[in-house]
């Protein structure tokens, strides 16, 4: 369960590393692959459904946390790791 604010932003921000393009007002239940296969089982999309529940219960925005806080940090991490491995 997601009871703080830590907790909340670490959950958006596993979720942008996993599937970067999912929204959280997405419904996880129609999210399909390239061979328009279901991403999420029924288990899945009940958890997912219960976490950001939690998450917008803490944050009043999670979308501008991920824009303006995730996103960010994600594309600065992707971009030294790009860097180190030019150097290898």
């Amino acid at each position: 369960m997601i009871k703080t604010e830590d907790q909340a932003i670490q959950f958006l921000t596993t979720m942008q590393y996993l599937y970067p393009l999912f929204h959280p007002e997405d419904d996880p239940m129609v999210i399909e692959d390239y061979n328009g296969n279901r991403t999420f089982n029924d288990i899945q999309v009940k958890y997912l459904n219960d976490r950001f529940d939690e998450v917008y219960e803490i944050l009043p925005d999670p979308c501008f946390v991920i824009l303006e806080d995730i996103r960010p940090e994600i594309n600065i991490n992707m971009q030294k790791f790009a860097i180190h491995n030019l150097k290898l």
